[in-house]
């Protein structure tokens, strides 16, 4: 019997004050060989809502490139106006990863 694998990255809609939301929970290994995955569900979804909160949890491994494609997504939706947050639940380690390369803002940011 084949083992189920549980899916890594999940996107939640709702409305919220009239405004269409995206939960996005991403999990597991979020490393150089899942960033194009990732990167193509940020933007499936970056036109179809006006606010994003980003789940991060359960956590395998995260490096520099998840860290910049996060950053950048963020970047972009306050760009275009719109509202994004980050709730992640790291390691210590993970989080001295992004204390000591400049991510610091992206720790349980609430906007």
């Amino acid at each position: 019997m084949e083992k189920i694998k549980k899916i890594p990255y999940e996107v939640t809609p709702s409305t919220e004050d009239g405004k269409k939301k995206a939960t996005i929970l991403l999990t597991g290994a979020l490393t150089l060989d899942e960033i194009p995955s990732i990167k193509y569900l940020m933007i499936q979804n970056l036109d179809k809502y006006h606010s994003f909160d980003i789940i991060i949890k359960d956590v395998e491994n995260i490096d520099l490139g998840a860290l910049q494609l996060l950053y950048s997504f963020k970047w972009t939706v306050e760009r275009k106006s719109k509202e994004v947050s980050f709730n992640l639940s790291l390691s210590d380690e993970h989080v001295n990863l992004l204390e000591h390369n400049g991510f610091a803002d992206l720790l349980n940011n609430k906007k």
